[in-house]
């Protein structure tokens, strides 16, 4: 762990070396529209579990696009639980709460929505049928929602000169202001920091990492029920719906030991 004892701002605590939002969604998107005012560049958010950040002791490269990141989102409860223990054993801020970024993302879609931004989600699979079957709290059935949708790459660990190509080219046309990647930690991290400029240049005020969250907006994963969400289980609904995911949680057990 970093041997840091500062946070950065007022709204972030120091956590495995890792300036994490801690305050809540509300004053997170007051943050994101305030940084996008003041800096007129794109807001580049990552929002790292436990999972990641023992990746980020593993990996210096994917730990090094993380501290690029505008702002990182703690979007698991096991970093929000060791942090406020951690913060009461050493007396230092803690993360007051778990911000999920399919909460985060709804957020955004709904104003997009209201404003008319044009919106592109980049990675996943299979949404081309979905694109207006999407579930966004608190908008109406009338509402538009100029959602675009690229797969991306076959293979994000090694992309054609094509499909790049390809990517870079809708980017430059649609100009969209938000843009979300869904390749998996750490392949959408690094495909946002290395595209930046090419972001910044065609009017991007916002790129996001949003993993498996279109899949829980699409409906192709239900949703925890609140009551699991209030309990910080929805770790465990998702692993019901993909055992596959059990190597992924079994990492945990590092996490609580690097902790």
């Amino acid at each position: 762990m970093s041997r840091k004892t500062t946070k950065k701002t007022y709204e972030t605590s120091l956590f495995f070396g890792k300036d994490v939002f801690s305050n809540d969604i509300k004053s997170l998107l007051k943050m994101v529209n305030e940084k996008v005012i003041r800096t007129k560049r794109t807001v580049k958010i990552f929002t790292p579990n436990p999972e990641q950040l023992v990746l980020a002791q593993e990996n210096k490269k994917f730990s090094k696009y993380l501290d690029q990141a505008d702002i990182l989102i703690p979007d698991g409860i096991g970093m929000v639980v060791f942090s406020k223990l951690l913060g009461k054993l050493k007396k230092k801020p803690s993360i007051k709460e778990r911000i999920s970024g399919v909460d985060v993302v709804q957020k955004l879609l709904k104003t997009a929505s209201e404003e008319s931004w044009k919106v592109l989600l980049i990675g996943g699979k299979d949404y081309d049928k979905k694109l207006h079957n999407i579930y966004i709290h608190g908008l109406s059935k009338e509402a538009k929602l100029s959602l675009l949708w690229s797969p991306g790459y076959e293979k994000v660990s090694s992309p054609t000169k094509e499909e790049k190509e390809e990517l870079e080219s809708l980017i430059k046309k649609e100009k969209p202001k938000l843009v979300f990647v869904a390749f998996g930690a750490p392949w959408q991290e690094k495909w946002v920091i290395e595209h930046e400029e090419a972001l910044n240049k065609n009017g991007v005020e916002l790129a996001m990492v949003v993993g498996g969250s279109f899949d829980m907006l699409f409906g192709k994963l239900k949703r925890a029920p609140m009551w699991m969400r209030a309990f910080g289980l929805e770790w465990l609904f998702r692993l019901i719906q993909e055992p596959s995911r059990l190597k992924r949680q079994l990492k945990l057990v590092k996490f609580i030991r690097l902790s």
